[in-house]
């Protein structure tokens, strides 16, 4: 009895084989590799090239970045939560800042509060980038103009050093007002977006 089992279980093993298993099905695949489309790879290597953000002492880095920056926002709404979750998680600051950039040209409410968010980031050039594109895409100022008084608890940024160069003296002027202000910053555009998000409309 056993005998006619075993001859009964080879030959509906046979019969499988004649009726439908081809090559491929035989094959066992432990570890199969991802496929990554062109696309993807496209996207990967946009962003990866953010990082070259701050080389503007390299032409070839930075027509790479402006070229990098555009491709991505050429992709409009589509790849926004792509740009979103890399502005989110990415550790290179340059790649954050130019997700900023991204989410500038594209231009849509949902990036309001991921831009929000960023603005305690623990690099101040992150913060400021993301301040300047909340201004630009809200119509909304937090930071008073220089010689204006205090608004919301927050003053106004000082005017860098006379006697460094202009661009430096700015960043370290911003690094210093950040690093007292950056919550402050952050709470008031938190606070602004809470009674504004239901009926804010892209200028």
């Amino acid at each position: 009895m056993i005998t006619l089992r075993l001859v009964t279980i080879t030959l509906a093993a046979i019969v499988l084989l004649l009726t439908g298993c081809g090559d491929d099905d035989l094959k066992f695949r432990a570890n199969p590799e991802a496929t990554v489309s062109e696309d993807d790879a496209e996207i990967a290597k946009a962003i990866a090239n953010l990082a070259l953000g701050d080389k503007t002492d390299d032409p070839e880095s930075s027509v790479l970045y402006d070229k990098a920056r555009d491709s991505l926002a050429m992709r409009g709404a589509k790849i926004e939560s792509h740009i979103i979750d890399t502005l989110r998680r990415n550790p290179d600051a340059n790649v954050r800042i130019g997700c900023i950039e991204v989410l500038g040209s594209i231009a849509s409410k949902a990036a309001i509060a991921p831009l929000i968010a960023v603005l305690d980031d623990e690099v101040p050039l992150v913060a400021r980038q993301a301040d300047i594109t909340l201004r630009v895409l809200t119509g909304t100022r937090m930071i008073p103009e220089a010689g204006a008084g205090p608004k919301d608890g927050l003053p106004p940024v000082p005017a860098g050093s006379t006697t460094q160069d202009v661009r430096v003296a700015d960043t370290q002027a911003w690094a210093t007002w950040h690093s007292q202000h950056r919550e402050a910053l952050k709470a008031a555009w938190e606070r602004w977006w809470v009674d504004h998000k239901a009926n804010f409309k892209m200028p």
